[in-house]
């Protein structure tokens, strides 16, 4: 995971509010992996999306 490369593209910047201990908890998440929090953030949604593929409107047809 730590050889990928992540937000090399063109990057926007997203203020989001979330629970203080996710907060917490990904600064932790920064501080032992070595990896910032915007990396950590890009690869969370990145996942997120690979499974929740009906949310970006695309219909998957397991057998």
């Amino acid at each position: 995971m730590k050889s990928q490369q992540h937000n090399q593209g063109e990057l926007r910047e997203l203020n989001v509010e979330i629970e203080t201990q996710l907060l917490d908890d990904l600064e932790t998440m920064s501080k032992n992996s070595g990896l910032a929090k915007d990396e950590l953030v890009a690869i969370a949604i990145k996942r997120f999306r690979s499974s929740h593929a009906d949310y970006m409107g695309i219909d998957l047809d397991y057998p």
